[in-house]
């Protein structure tokens, strides 16, 4: 099954979170990161492409969302406004 978001939305696989740091420290639940991969992205409201590419790790921010499941995987529905960073290398 494909979809494609309407919109100025982002269709993300969400990533686990790293529950301590390199040296072992736990982190407590508000203090994750939270980090997705693309799975499928909109368009601008005058149909240019967003700046994301199927693949892409972004951190992502807010709390208006959407979860479904396609195929037993999670995934979310999220504002492009919503999106805070892309993660490289």
């Amino acid at each position: 099954m494909k979809i494609t978001p309407l919109g100025e939305r982002v269709v993300i696989k969400p990533l686990e979170a790293e529950e301590r740091t390199k040296s072992g420290i736990y982190l407590p639940k508000s203090e994750e990161k939270k980090q997705g991969e693309v799975i499928e992205v909109g368009t601008f409201k005058d149909g240019k492409s967003l700046p994301l590419n199927k693949g892409d790790r972004i951190l992502y921010g807010g709390y208006n969302s959407e979860e479904f499941e396609i195929n037993g995987q999670k995934n979310l529905i999220i504002e492009f406004k919503d999106i805070l960073a892309k993660i490289e290398g």
